[in-house]
């Protein structure tokens, strides 16, 4: 079983300047949980697989996110505009 995790990053007007950042990562399928007594052992691969994916969703889309700034703030300003 997978789980997906779909970035996005819009601008107030819900136009995006950046892809969506897609990451997805293997979980335990639901059959791997048999009874009370696994619970705990297979919710925490389940755990981990999630906060791993969700860390590196965050790592890439920061990273997209940065790099467009810096191209932004990169152009030369025209000459004769006052801000």
């Amino acid at each position: 079983m997978k789980m997906e995790i779909t970035v996005r990053i819009k601008n107030a007007d819900g136009t995006e300047e950046i892809r969506p950042i897609v990451v997805d990562t293997e979980i335990p399928e639901f059959e791997e949980f048999t009874g009370p007594d696994n619970f705990r052992e297979v919710f925490d691969k389940y755990e981990k697989a999630v906060l791993k994916i969700r860390n590196k969703a965050a790592e890439l889309a920061t990273d997209e996110y940065l790099s467009e700034m810096s191209k932004k703030n990169s152009r030369p300003k025209s000459k004769g505009k006052k801000e």
